[in-house]
């Protein structure tokens, strides 16, 4: 099936409603102008009507009725299609003229003393089809004989004028409809002419341009919002392109170096014959080797699952005092061999996933034991506030350029460009702490000075929020 272009629809659209309003604008005016020319006609025997019968009335016999016929049929002269007879009460014919030679009518005949109205017209057809109108009315003469006085009009010039005035409404509504179309089409097509544009330029739009946008100078207020939109999203695109790019650059960065060791340290040690112990220390490098690409693609994997719409959280209401000494604990061992305390002060309850919850902090705390010098304490609190509930990890140290906190929540971003602690980092960790504050509803927020660094968790209220 033949698909129409926009243009085309809009076209006949404009095109079926100016005819539509032509056909009834012209039908109504034809059906005035008919019911105005038959209201005269009708009138104008009505009015003929009674001024005869009232000129008989005058005369003293039917004899004088002849010898006045050329006063009478003066009242009908000038209009070929007019008709008067008048006929005794014996029937014989006064006057005869009818030029187009139609009939008369004879009956009903108006009595004498009752008044002629429109509906004592009657209409009737010729033998050609013409329609004719007349009314037979009795006039009493003054000797007190009666006589019928017949008038009528024979329609077919009417019929003729209304059929050409019908024509030339037809022939004007064709003439308008070819009008319309024309215009209709050259107005329509100019004023798509900013969508045409539109459509080009985002044609001109690939993987390789995603910095072109749609023009707004010329955009019609209905399609500047569309087009707003449509250079949002590409600013959007183009950022997410430009981040799985960076973040794909990263991984193969991050994935290269243990990779890239695994194969070195294999190469060294097939140069010559090893003793045990050293090839037990090649094989417990290996592992160790393994379980950073390994965590590496388990955050990776975190990260794709925790962007799908399909990912469900269970929501419970924890005790931030319990879950946070539970955390406490379980670095109890890393703590005390960085020789940094670990101090929980809470007493509130966050709606929130609990593997989630535990995962955030968790990532948050062993980030804090890197960067906290020996002696010193990290505090674990978490209070409620108006809006929802902070977790907060703080951790004495060196602070963090102002520089560098924008970017921390990016992934693979190190502050450290050297990545000297690679081994031990993914530089996932502070990303999927925003991905899982993300999920919540929630957020992640950083605060350093130069003695103290704080990350803080934005819970909302409650899951409803």
């Amino acid at each position: 099936m033949m698909r129409l272009s926009l243009t085309a629809r809009l076209s006949i659209t404009f095109v079926v409603i100016t005819v539509a309003c032509f056909s009834v604008v012209g039908l109504l005016l034809f059906k005035a102008v008919s019911r105005r020319v038959y209201i005269h006609d009708q009138t104008n025997i009505m009015l003929d009507a009674r001024h005869l019968r009232r000129l008989a009335q005058e005369l003293q016999s039917p004899a004088d009725v002849v010898a006045h016929q050329d006063r009478l049929i003066a009242l009908m002269l000038g209009d070929q299609a007019n008709g008067l007879r008048v006929i005794d009460r014996g029937g014989r014919v006064l006057i005869d003229r009818v030029p187009m030679g139609y009939e008369l009518p004879t009956q009903p005949v108006v009595p004498a003393d009752q008044r002629i109205v429109p509906a004592s017209i009657r209409s009737w057809k010729d033998r050609d089809g013409n329609e004719i109108r007349g009314v037979a009315t009795a006039a009493t003469l003054q000797n007190g004989e009666s006589v019928t006085i017949a008038v009528a009009r024979s329609l077919a010039d009417r019929t003729a004028l209304l059929a050409r005035y019908r024509s030339d409404v037809s022939l004007s509504l064709l003439t308008g409809l070819l009008i319309a179309v024309l215009l209709s089409y050259l107005l329509v097509r100019r004023a798509l002419r900013p969508l045409r544009c539109m459509a080009e330029s985002a044609s001109a739009i690939t993987a390789q341009r995603l910095s072109k946008r749609m023009p707004l100078k010329d955009a019609p207020a209905e399609l500047l919002a569309l087009a707003t939109s449509l250079n949002e999203m590409l600013a959007r695109l183009e950022q997410g392109f430009a981040r799985v790019w960076q973040f794909t650059v990263d991984l193969a960065h991050d994935l290269r170096t243990p990779i890239g060791n695994l194969r070195g340290a294999n190469e060294v040690a097939l140069n010559r014959q090893r003793s045990l112990a050293e090839y037990e220390a090649l094989l417990g490098s290996n592992i160790e080797e393994c379980d950073r690409v390994s965590r590496t693609i388990e955050s990776v994997l975190f990260l794709a699952r925790a962007e799908s719409p399909q990912f469900a959280l269970q929501r419970i209401a924890l005790d931030t005092a319990q879950e946070l000494h539970r955390i406490a604990d379980y670095f109890e061992g890393l703590s005390s061999e960085a020789g940094v305390s670990i101090s929980v002060a809470a007493s509130a309850k966050v709606y929130a996933d609990r593997d989630l919850f535990r995962r955030a902090v968790n990532n948050l705390l062993s980030n804090a034991l890197r960067y906290t010098p020996r002696g010193e304490t990290i505090h674990l609190q978490a209070v409620e506030c108006e809006q929802g509930i902070e977790v907060s990890v703080d951790n004495p140290g060196p602070g963090i350029d102002p520089e560098h906190l924008d970017k921390l929540f990016d992934r693979f971003y190190r502050v450290d460009r050297s990545r000297s602690d690679s081994a031990s980092s993914t530089g996932l960790g502070l990303s999927i702490v925003k991905s899982i504050m993300e999920l919540h509803g929630g957020s992640v927020s950083v605060r350093s000075t130069a003695q103290l660094t704080s990350f803080t968790l934005h819970f909302p209220q409650s899951p409803s929020t």
